[in-house]
């Protein structure tokens, strides 16, 4: 049994799009039952400025399991982490580094293209007078902020067909961002996304489909709010799967990423993999992607978070061996 922190940033308004990411009280819930499931004891801690503001809410605390994404800018999901570095207090997951890496689109597809990963073309731009007359990418492409998460900014206007159309969906999207933007080829046809826990090595789990809409193509994760007909178009074979972990394990071990993250890939037609993103701050929703893979694993939620933990335990406890504490 050992004392727990656990830190988030709470969902109070679902409506309101700049805490898409914070997690709801379902999950801090899930999570708490899960923890004292497991025999230990768990202590709230909450956002960045608990830490900040009273750090000795950390006193007896062994391990901190870390959800917290940060409020805003490139490297908010490293908020936490850096503050737990600076105090010598173990957690969960990702160091300031692999969690800024992640947030980046741009550059997390840059360490794709040098890691030998398959991953849709992009340009990145500034500032939308900063948009060429002509792209050097074919048409559909999307539009995505550079350091969102992964469906923040999406909506059935972010896949475009010609430049005058890009050109006002750029106008819109920064506006309402503020931050420079990926511009991406659309990869139109299924989604895949992989769940990778453990270290040395990191073990890929199987990889599960998410529906796509239809019309849009876009995944169900950042469609959500849209009504319409969903379809898995994908035929999950063996070799399909196996490849998306082989992926999915490349892009971790590139980032440098710790105990757990959720890699999200496109397929093509003729099944090549490519990669979109990685987060290496998955969202721990018991209805989300950690409770499908549980599910699929003939698991409970509250076991597969005790295979986190222990990864993590271990790893910690190996790190401190290696520097003789």
């Amino acid at each position: 049994m050992m004392r727990i922190g656990l830190t988030f940033d709470l969902q109070t308004d679902p409506c309101d799009e700049r805490q898409a990411e914070f997690d709801p009280p379902r999950t801090i819930e899930a999570l708490t039952q899960a923890f004292t499931a497991l025999g230990h004891e768990v202590v709230l801690l909450g956002s960045v400025h608990v830490l900040l503001t009273d750090p000795r809410q950390l006193d007896g605390v062994a391990l901190v399991f870390n959800i917290a994404e940060g409020r805003h800018g490139r490297c908010r999901e490293a908020w936490v982490s850096t503050l737990l570095e600076l105090y010598g207090t173990a957690y969960v997951g990702s160091d300031p580094l692999a969690l800024s890496l992640g947030l980046d689109k741009a550059t997390s597809k840059r360490l794709a293209v040098s890691s030998g990963i398959l991953t849709p073309r992009w340009i990145t731009i500034d500032h939308p007078r900063l948009l060429p007359g002509e792209i050097p990418l074919d048409f559909p492409v999307i539009v995505k902020p550079r350091y969102e998460g992964s469906g923040i900014g999406i909506d059935e206007g972010a896949v475009v067909y010609d430049h005058q159309t890009l050109a006002q969906r750029v106008r819109w999207l920064f506006k309402r961002w503020e931050e420079p933007l990926v511009i991406e080829e659309f990869i139109a046809y299924g989604e895949l996304t992989v769940c990778v826990i453990g270290n040395d090595p990191p073990a890929a789990y199987p990889a599960i489909q998410r529906p796509v809409d239809r019309t849009s193509r876009l995944s169900v994760h950042v469609a959500r709010a849209m009504t319409g007909e969903w379809e898995a178009p994908l035929e999950l074979t063996q070799e399909l799967d196996s490849e998306a972990r082989r992926v999915a394990v490349v892009m971790f071990e590139a980032l440098g990423c710790r105990d757990i993250a959720r890699i999200d890939l496109r397929v093509d037609e003729h099944g090549r993999v490519y990669f979109l993103e990685i987060n290496p701050l998955p969202s721990f929703d018991p209805e989300g992607t950690i409770g499908l893979l549980a599910e699929h694993l003939g698991m409970t939620y509250t076991q597969l978070i005790g295979r986190l933990l222990e990864a993590a335990q271990l790893r910690v406890a190996s790190a401190s061996a290696k520097v003789g504490i």
